[in-house]
């Protein structure tokens, strides 16, 4: 399923959560994706690097003003998730911070990617759900279905 067909169900009166609830989470991540690139984003599935550790990075989604590092959670509902999402959102501004390193010492993979170094990184965790932790720390945790908005002005959130 792609973000045209998600967009058919929604205009049909389908909430999102029941749109998209057979998802996999390579298609959840595609869908993030195509959402990205919609908003002229450049994105890079699974970036795998090294710096002291080994790290990989959901999407890596790159324009000439922004690099985010996103985190594809496809959490259902459940117990504990707000613990978890803390967690989450410490590992991902950890694995953005050595990306950030990483980059700076490798100009090879920074042309690659097309960053120059003037570009803010920023800390991302989308959602399935609406969580009730909406920002930790430097990370934002946004519900795939307001991923768009969220494009729009990303500077009311960070």
């Amino acid at each position: 399923m792609n973000l045209e067909e998600v967009e058919k169900f929604l205009k049909q009166g389908t909430p999102i959560e029941e749109a998209v609830k057979n998802f996999d989470w390579k298609e959840f991540e595609e869908l993030v994706k195509e959402i990205f690139e919609s908003h002229d984003f450049k994105v890079k599935n699974n970036f795998r690097f090294k710096s002291e550790k080994r790290f990989e990075i959901d999407l890596l989604a790159i324009n000439s003003k922004k690099v985010f590092c996103v985190d594809c959670k496809e959490w259902g509902k459940g117990r504990n998730k707000t613990s978890a999402l803390k967690n989450a959102a410490e590992m991902q501004e950890n694995r953005m911070n050595e990306l950030e390193k990483f980059l700076k010492s490798n100009p090879v993979a920074s042309k690659m990617l097309k960053i120059d170094g003037k570009q803010e990184f920023l800390s991302l965790i989308v959602t399935w759900l609406e969580e009730d932790l909406i920002r930790e720390s430097g990370t934002v945790v946004v519900p795939v279905w307001k991923l768009n908005s969220f494009l729009a002005n990303p500077e009311n959130y960070y």
